[in-house]
């Protein structure tokens, strides 16, 4: 059993079983959606790697009818998702005040921006034993109209491995895509970036 502050998870329980029984070459695990491959991740300056699993869908795309409104879980698919690159980011605004000044730059998105962008980063320790490990899922700040699971400073592996925690990471709609809130509308009801994201997050995903 993985026990965390506020959550239990079992389909982390089956990531972390089953990296600790797969070779290093296949890291397959089962979720409530279908299979998923990860990766193992080397960390610099540390000798432990850590097991991967970057870009894994939670959400339907929100894109057409579903723009605005509240996040749908992802369909199960088949075969083996190959989670091995950080998924797109969310549209949201750039800061273009300071070109290339490093202390702008950071914030930027560093990936192509989409409104598919539903996706979650998962980091595993790959050398210790499965049990009772504690479980620190990441949401990005920014305003709510800024912000992306794949910036370098939000990287889980240095903490996964140092700390034997295993990191989750999430991308949520931000700006309008995630916050236009039109009272008394099914169309733009509100707050579905944050609060109806983190739900289906937990619902379709994690349980």
């Amino acid at each position: 059993e993985i026990t965390t502050s506020a959550f239990t998870t079992p389909t982390l329980l089956t990531f972390i079983m089953h990296c600790s029984t797969q070779s290093e070459a296949d890291f397959i695990v089962q979720t409530k959606s279908g299979r998923v491959r990860g990766f193992q991740v080397t960390v610099p300056d540390q000798s432990r790697p850590v097991v991967g699993f970057l870009g894994i869908p939670f959400g339907e795309p929100p894109v057409g009818k579903r723009r605005f409104r509240p996040a749908e879980p992802k369909r199960p698919w088949q075969g083996v998702y190959k989670a091995d690159s950080y998924p797109n980011a969310c549209f949201q605004f750039v800061d273009k005040s300071y070109p290339g000044f490093p202390g702008i730059e950071m914030w930027n998105p560093n990936r192509e921006m989409s409104e598919d962008c539903l996706y979650l980063n998962i980091w595993v320790p790959s050398s210790v034993k499965p049990h009772n490990l504690p479980v620190m899922v990441w949401i990005y700040g920014g305003g709510f109209y800024s912000g992306s699971s794949s910036l370098d400073v939000y990287d889980g592996r240095y903490l996964a491995s140092v700390e034997n925690v295993i990191v989750v990471s999430m991308n949520y709609r931000i700006g309008a895509f995630g916050f236009l809130a039109l009272d008394g509308t099914s169309e733009a009801p509100g707050n579905v970036g944050l609060h109806f994201s983190i739900a289906r997050f937990w619902n379709s995903v994690l349980l």
